[in-house]
């Protein structure tokens, strides 16, 4: 399996903004991460633009060995924007190699932590 496409979507919700980055692969799977770009954090979406021709070709089982070329290839401005970018790529890798898997995203993270979450 192969990375075939690595895209940015935009949605406007009106008042601002939803970001998405999709990964589509040989095998019909697409990864999805979701990020923000708001007042505090403008250009995400270039630093994912500039960082797919790297990521396309390569397959997303691969994904630590991906995030490492892509960190020593932005060093230079490491952190910010850049570290948002590249967790947005990471994240949707992670979700591309968990569906080929079959098993749930989690699984790859070492495992579920808890059940349920109380929430006010």
């Amino acid at each position: 399996m192969k990375i075939t496409g690595l895209t940015v979507l935009r949605a406007n919700a009106g008042w601002r903004n939803y970001y998405f980055v999709k990964i589509t692969t040989t095998d019909g799977i697409t990864g999805w991460s979701a990020f923000a770009e708001g007042f505090g954090s403008p250009g995400v979406s270039a630093v994912i633009e500039r960082c797919a021709p790297r990521v396309v070709g390569q397959s997303p089982f691969d994904h630590e060995r991906i995030y490492a070329e892509l960190y020593a290839s932005t060093r230079p401005a490491a952190g910010g924007v850049v570290a948002e970018g590249l967790g947005a790529i990471e994240n949707a890798l992670l979700d591309a190699k968990a569906k080929a898997l079959g098993v749930p995203c989690y699984v790859l993270l070492g495992g579920k932590m808890r059940n349920r979450v109380r929430v006010y």
